[in-house]
């Protein structure tokens, strides 16, 4: 089975996740974690202009040479013209510029629904002519549901595409979206699969917050401790068990949680966590939280 760990870098540019009290890491601490990830054999980076000074950060501070995944400049409108597309070109060329790179490996559509308005193909089109031009190895899009995976299969060929799934969020596993994908030869990139940390959090942290789900998050700390796994060799043994997945894009704030999460993957393996979905939007969904 061929699936890799790729290093989330959102926290290099965000003040990203609900149980993020550190803040964004510093420029020195970012060169340590990639130094610690590519020692302990990781070769991808996840990023997207969206997350702040990221790409900036990876700029000044990678020194080996690293696969890089970005993403498109989220466009959010009704319909897309010429100008919109044109938008999205200058920000890539200002991505690869932050890089410091002339290529990069995965170039994702940041919101999807960007390629599903009118116009849409056009900004496909840019997709593969970038793709020609050798400025990305493969092209995709970043999903959050079936109907959109349905809806670009439908219309369009894509390298990758990148989803959310969890031990509590497993909606495209169970309505057959990543099953789609494999059948169409898409490689599936996983991200969240802490939830933003909430599945590492102290049952306590997560009842605060989703009361709901306070005799869930309890049970599910109990059944870590009765397996012998930690929080993180959990959420990654949901990933080992997936064979279609491929890529899972794990963030981390220290060279530390780096260290950690190099040696849970390198010690995790397959567990069946069907039993822990949660059918709970406003859980699962982080675009929910503010409202919940």
């Amino acid at each position: 089975m061929n699936q890799q760990l790729a290093l989330g870098t959102a926290q290099f540019g965000l003040d990203y996740g609900i149980t993020n009290a550190r803040g964004r890491v510093a420029a020195d601490e970012a060169r340590r974690m990639l130094q610690r990830a590519w020692d302990s054999g990781l070769r991808l980076l996840d990023t997207a202009p969206a997350y702040g000074h990221s790409e900036q950060v990876l700029g000044q501070v990678v020194s080996q040479p690293w696969r890089i995944a970005t993403k498109t400049l989220p466009l959010r409108s009704a319909q897309l013209d010429a100008a919109a597309v044109a938008r999205v070109d200058t920000a890539f060329r200002g991505s690869l510029a932050r890089l410091g790179a002339s290529a990069v490996d995965t170039l994702l559509v940041h919101h999807a629904d960007d390629l599903l308005v009118p116009g849409g193909e056009a900004l496909y089109r840019w997709l593969r002519d970038e793709q020609e031009a050798g400025r990305t190895a493969r092209i995709g899009a970043s999903v959050y549901d079936g109907e959109q995976v349905r809806a670009l299969l439908a219309r369009y060929r894509l390298d990758a595409v990148q989803l959310p799934a969890s031990i509590a969020d497993q909606r495209l596993l169970a309505d057959g979206t990543v099953q789609r994908l494999q059948d169409a030869g898409v490689e599936i990139h996983v991200r969240s699969l802490y939830l933003q940390g909430l599945l590492l959090a102290a049952p306590a942290f997560v009842t605060a917050r989703f009361p709901r789900q306070a005799a869930w998050a309890q049970g599910l700390h109990d059944e870590f401790r009765a397996r012998g796994v930690s929080p993180v060799q959990a959420c990654l043994s949901f990933f080992r068990a997936q064979p279609a997945f491929r890529v899972a894009v794990v963030g981390a704030a220290s060279e530390e949680e780096v260290r950690a999460l190099a040696a849970a993957w390198q010690a995790s393996t397959p567990m069946d966590w069907s039993g822990w979905s949660v059918d709970n939007p406003d859980f699962t969904d982080p675009r929910q939280w503010t409202q919940s």
